[in-house]
């Protein structure tokens, strides 16, 4: 746990205080749950967290900074003094510095979301949703959503990182010993045999040969971390994006996640009053995966000729029945805005529940297989020394 110091709004009045959590996300949603409207939180320094260099905001920052304009607009204050205060507050100084800039940009004449656009520290659906507010309490709104949203996603993130580790680390480490012992054990006892005039055991043989591809794979392994890292240069990023979604697992979840995020953007655009047509255009732009970009990049066409978002989407075979259905459900029943809010939460749940399932399979399967592989090694040692 780690103590976070804020000051806040507690029924209109201004509050301060420490309060323990694991991260800054889940202090916010501590205090949100006291009532307490947060304008600043922040850890206490060591010489451990000192940044030597200045970092790009992570999407947790870059929320809790919407977050703050939120709460301070809807105390009434001036959005120039809004974003002065932000700007203040915040830790990051890269971001510190974008909002001096959009606030210096709005005192010399231009518009909130043309500011906000200038910025590329902030995501591309806010200056549209900004543009569309048209009153104060409309800009409160979407900077509160904004926040919220981002909030979910960099939660979700988390979440498969936090999973993904475990696992990660137990593979590692066993590729590491396995490697070690057939690198250095095996060949020695061969050397040993070899010197006594005895052949090794096949099964010491097959360790052999194993452990001179691992070594030939151990010298390949720049090249293959200069390929993943120059991939898009080698083959195209849609065709990369398309080949992971054809990966049995790690597809379903890169679609899900994609799907839900659609579906919040769009949710959020709407509700702002934003046309439907480039309401679809920002939550296409959205998507992550090229593959799926490029298969929804004539959804905002086909809208502005009068088909709705189901039927414009039933010619794409990426897209799951259920995605459609509940879509074409929200339209018949005129709750479009409340049905993708529903869609959204359905894909996350279903993009959570696919990685713990697998997580789940994937340890006792990794340490079976693992097991096997340190058994035969034994055998390979054992076997010639009792002989």
């Amino acid at each position: 746990m780690v103590e976070f110091y804020y000051e806040g709004y507690l029924k209109g009045k201004k509050v301060k205080g420490t309060i323990q959590a694991v991260d800054k996300a889940t202090a916010v949603k501590k205090l949100r749950e006291e009532g307490i409207l947060p304008i600043s939180i922040s850890q206490q320094k060591s010489i451990l967290n000192l940044q030597f260099f200045t970092k790009k905001p992570s999407g947790e920052e870059v929320a809790f900074a919407l977050m703050q304009i939120h709460t301070l607009l809807k105390n009434g204050l001036p959005l120039t003094k809004v974003l002065e205060l932000v700007s203040s507050q915040v830790e990051n100084q890269l971001l510190a510095s974008e909002i001096l800039k959009i606030k210096t940009a709005i005192e010399s004449g231009k518009s909130l979301h043309e500011a906000f656009r200038e910025s590329k520290l902030f995501p591309d659906f806010l200056p549209v949703m900004l543009q569309s507010a048209a009153t104060s309490e409309n800009l409160e709104f979407v900077f509160k959503i904004s926040s919220d949203f981002m909030f979910k996603v960099s939660q979700i993130k988390s979440k498969i990182i936090s999973s993904l580790i475990y696992p990660s680390v137990i593979i590692g480490f066993s590729v590491v010993s396995v490697f070690i012992a057939v690198k250095f054990v095996v060949p020695k006892i061969v050397a040993v045999l070899e010197n006594f005039g005895k052949e090794p055991p096949l099964i010491t043989k097959i360790m052999v040969y194993f452990s001179k591809v691992l070594t030939v794979l151990f010298y390949l392994l720049p090249v293959f971390v200069a390929a993943f890292i120059f991939r898009y240069k080698i083959i195209s990023k849609e065709s990369y994006d398309r080949f992971l979604l054809s990966i049995p697992v790690v597809g379903k979840i890169i679609l899900y996640f994609n799907l839900s995020r659609f579906a919040k953007i769009l949710a959020m655009t709407l509700a702002t009053n934003t046309p439907i047509q480039q309401a679809v255009s920002m939550a296409v732009s959205s998507i992550s995966n090229e593959y799926l970009k490029n298969q929804l990049k004539d959804l905002p066409e086909s809208i502005s000729k009068g088909q709705s978002i189901s039927k414009a989407l039933q010619n794409i075979k990426v897209i799951p029945p259920l995605f459609l259905n509940l879509i074409q459900t929200g339209e018949q029943s005129g709750e479009l805005e409340s049905m993708l809010e529903t869609v959204a939460k359905v894909y996350d749940d279903l993009t959570e529940n696919t990685i713990n399932r697998w997580i789940s399979l994937i340890e006792p399967v990794m340490m079976l297989v693992i097991g096997f592989i340190i058994a035969v090694i034994v055998m390979s040692v054992i076997i010639p020394i009792t002989d």
